[in-house]
């Protein structure tokens, strides 16, 4: 009898899916399941490859006693398994017990020695053997019948390896492996192997004496360093050779006969994912058998529908009731003279109400004007009723969108966890629910299941973000803004075409003169949009030293071309054609093309972009026009105010995030400096400097600024040698005396990282979470990544908090003190207006109260106003 049996190595998979996965995942109980959501992937995606006739999972069972006996070293280097990890292993033991997969532990053994003595079991019935591994060790097993399954990239890319796929990667066939470990020695295991023997010498002895006995018996032929190497590390080299053996007579009980696969039961699955609502691994494991998970017949039994009279009075029913509505359009995927428009399903909680084009914005508005709805993304479906362009009409008032009773599905997933990527209906039916969608054949259908969905999301996400403690983030600063973005969406903002168009030439032949001068001193034309053509000048045709290397060949980054301008001029003027070009290509040129009707550019704000709860801005975005160049700056020229008569008028709170940190640390002297009035940077730099403030020279305050900032941002000592291009030890003596002088801001910032390692999220004042796993990651590189955030997302999380809330309160404002202002856009600290001349002050006061006023510190928040008639003239 012919048989394919699979044997996974589950210690080896579950760390590599527990590094892979990174985004934070847990169940209800608040049990880690990323590895194990990870493993599944994997899982799921072989069997659908390989489609084995049995599957049996090996793990690790304690210490390998017999090789740290022979070897006391062996893994000792190996730091302790994180915390969330190890509480994962006995979640996948019950997941493969659930789908019928033997495990196999046998104490005192590695998971390789399983596989090792299954593969040899195999062999001897004629089995065919699948060894699913990350660790190279397996190759030594490789046979006819034997093969080696690893992953190639992330957790689902896998190659099938035999032993012609072996000799053909190493140079050396599976029996000569264990000689080749040997030789060479294994630091992620800490076996030792030959000094100075690495993969390409190991192969080479290998091919030329076939085994490390015949090294041996030839080591005359031998001659130097390498000799002398081998003579001496003989014991040990055959020492991690056995040590690198896989044993495969180990004894326990395993009936590989009567193996099969799949042969679980669908209600022990479902029962067993559901636990740990593991939603979307649970139907693929389900259809390995034909079933369907349970949750789309129970969860999604769709109301009655409704349509016309009977529809609208049912909507006018909910609306007076209270009932929350879940809300989804779905357009057609090919617009036409024949469709009207979208297709819309209003659900409440008897009925499902069905309409297309006009009557589905027209029912849309009445809801938006009198109800309490539920959407994915209430903002986009606001928008279908009150346009961003203001020459369409709109079915409802500014006044009605803001007082809008809303509930924002996608921004409540963002709240819960900013990490993921996107915010969908089957996400968050995943991350929720703990269900999935079912399958929908039509547009009505469609819009039928997600606003069934919505109203079953709507709930759980509530109760999620209660229990998580962030509900107050979202409901009192998040949402609101939802209404608030849309208004000012709609009111966009206006550009000066002529004065674009002027700086435009003016660009373009600064962009002319600019590659004249760069070819001249080239000697040669090239394409100056090419890394790879300008490496060549510079490195090959100029001589300068290459400064660092990337996988396309030597860098020609910023950073790259700012060092070399220090010895030659061409870099330098290619940094300024890289301006000038981006800002004309970005701006200049585009920004006109993207005006709409109303002859405004309406740019999108976006909340559920970035991990700090910061707003961020798309087509256009104008929170990345340089500001620091006097080109970049006049960009900002040709933002203009609305309407004739009026000014742009921007205000900006003043160093917010280091008032934040004076706050948060408590630190008596930072705070001091802050409500003592003087100047910061100049406090800093005579207290760090040991000078009297008087005496502190531009150039000293300038490097307490840099510490200033760098503290807020975790920035270490390289990264501030870095912007001060000064030595690493100077800027490390620099951070300690900062430390030293604000000893309160040490204390803080320690305490704030290990508050994240410990909980595994930091937290802004208002509860506004960042989730960081790189806190817990082994590889140093990432863990200090996670160390800076948590060190940072307090004050810059707080920061957008503070923004968020004193937009929604000037809004609010706005319309309740009839104002003629209106706010346009938003620029992390700063907000901007087109106001009345007559309205100036007042709404200068205005503005500075609410946002000096939102929130009590221990130190002032100050706000710079200005106003004038250009955007660039506002500042």
């Amino acid at each position: 009898m012919s048989k394919k049996i699979a044997v996974i190595d589950g210690n080896s998979l579950m760390h590599r899916a527990y590094h892979a996965v990174q985004t934070p995942m847990t169940a209800k109980d608040g049990t880690p399941t990323n590895a194990v959501f990870g493993f599944l992937s994997m899982f799921c995606k072989f069997i659908e490859i390989a489609e084995p006739d049995a599957v049996v999972c090996a793990f690790d069972a304690g210490k390998p006693v017999h090789r740290i006996k022979a070897l006391e070293q062996y893994k000792a280097q190996r730091p302790p398994m994180d915390d969330d990890l190890r509480v994962q292993f006995p979640v996948m033991e019950e997941l493969l017990a659930a789908m019928a997969v033997p495990v196999v532990k046998v104490p005192g053994w590695e998971g390789d020695d399983i596989l090792g003595t299954i593969a040899a079991r195999d062999e001897a019935l004629g089995f065919e053997t699948l060894l699913v591994t990350g660790d190279k060790d397996a190759y030594q097993l490789a046979t006819d019948l034997t093969r080696i399954v690893t992953t190639k990239k992330g957790i689902t890319d896998i190659t099938v390896n035999g032993p012609a796929e072996v000799e053909e990667r190493y140079g050396v066939t599976p029996a000569q492996f264990i000689d080749y470990l040997g030789l060479m020695g294994d630091s992620s295991d800490n076996i030792p192997g030959v000094p100075g023997i690495g993969p390409k010498t190991a192969t080479k002895l290998l091919q030329a004496y076939g085994s490390m006995e015949g090294i041996y018996e030839h080591i005359g032929e031998l001659r130097g360093k390498q000799r002398e190497n081998l003579e001496n590390s003989r014991e040990m080299a055959f020492l991690s050779r056995e040590i690198a053996t896989i044993v495969r007579d180990l004894d326990f009980p395993l009936d590989l006969e009567g193996a099969a696969f799949p042969a679980f039961d669908a209600a022990d699955v479902e029962e067993a994912f559901g636990k740990y609502q593991l939603a979307s691994p649970l139907a693929r494991v389900l259809s390995m058998i034909d079933a369907e998970p349970p949750s789309r017949e129970i969860e999604f039994t769709l109301a009655p529908a409704l349509e016309g009279a009977d529809g609208a009075a049912e909507i006018e029913r909910a609306c007076a009731a209270g009932e929350v509505i879940g809300v989804a359009f779905v357009d057609p995927e090919q617009v036409s003279l024949f469709n009207d428009g979208a297709t819309a399903a209003f659900v409440t909680g008897s009925a499902r109400v069905m309409a297309e084009g006009e009557r589905a914005l027209d029912l849309f508005a009445s809801i938006v004007r009198e109800g309490t709805f539920c959407a994915l993304d209430v903002k986009a479906d606001v928008h279908r009723v009150y346009p961003v362009d203001t020459a369409e009409a709109a079915r409802v008032t500014d006044e009605e969108v803001l007082a809008m009773a809303g509930f924002d599905l996608g921004l409540a997933g963002y709240v819960l966890n900013s990490s993921t990527s996107a915010y969908t209906y089957d996400s968050l039916m995943e991350s929720v629910a703990g269900a999935t969608l079912p399958a929908a054949e039509t547009d009505g259908e469609r819009a039928a299941v997600r606003a069934t969905a919505a109203r079953m999301l709507q709930g759980l996400l509530e109760e999620a973000l209660r229990r998580d403690g962030t509900w107050e983030a979202y409901a009192d600063i998040d949402l609101p803004l939802v209404g608030v973005l849309a208004c000012m969406e709609r009111v966009g903002a206006a550009i000066d075409v002529p004065r674009l168009e002027e700086l435009g030439r003016a660009a373009q032949a600064e962009v002319d003169d600019l590659t004249a001068q760069i070819y001249e001193l080239a000697g040669e034309t090239f394409n100056l949009s090419s890394p790879k053509q300008l490496a060549h000048i510079l490195f090959e045709v100029l001589e300068l030293p290459a400064k660092k290397k990337n996988q396309r060949g030597y860098s020609t980054d910023a950073k790259v071309l700012t060092e070399l301008s220090a010895i030659h001029p061409l870099p330098d003027l290619v940094l300024r054609y890289r301006e000038f070009s981006k800002i004309k290509n970005t701006y200049i040129d585009a920004l006109p093309r993207m005006r709409a009707a109303d002859g405004r550019v309406h740019t999108q704000f976006n909340e559920t972009v970035t991990t700090t709860g910061r707003l961020s801005s798309s087509d256009p975005n104008l929170q990345n026009i340089p500001v620091r160049t006097d080109f970049g700056r006049q960009i900002r020229s040709c933002f203009v105010p609305l309407r004739e008569g009026e000014l742009f008028l921007s205000a900006d709170y003043s160093q917010i995030e280091l008032r934040l940190l004076a706050h948060l640390s408590a630190d008596e002297h930072l705070v001091a400096a802050f409500n003592s009035g003087a100047d910061l940077h100049t406090s800093t730099a005579a207290r760090v400097f040991g000078v009297a403030p008087e005496d502190v020279t531009p150039a000293l305050r300038s490097r307490a600024k840099a510490v200033n900032f760098g503290i807020v941002y975790g920035q270490q000592a390289f990264g501030l040698s870095q912007t001060l291009e000064i030595p690493m030890a100077e800027a490390r003596d620099m951070i300690d005396r900062y430390f030293e002088v604000y000893p309160g801001v040490r204390a803080y910032l320690d305490e704030t990282v290990r508050e994240a390692k410990e909980n595994g999220f930091a937290e802004t004042m208002f509860g506004r979470k960042r989730h960081i796993p790189e806190l817990r990651s082994t590889n140093r590189q990432q863990r200090s990544f996670g160390e800076r955030t948590a060190m940072n997302h307090p004050m810059q999380g707080t920061a957008a908090d503070i923004i968020k809330m004193a937009m929604n309160e000037v809004q609010r404002r706005l319309l309740a003190e009839g104002f003629a202002a209106q706010l346009m856009i938003q620029v992390h600290d700063e907000l901007d207006f087109s106001v009345p001349a007559d309205e100036v002050e007042r709404l200068s006061a205005m503005v500075r109260e609410v946002m000096e006023s939102v929130a009590d510190l221990r130190v002032p928040l100050l706000v710079d106003v200005n106003w004038g008639p250009t955007w660039a003239e506002a500042h």
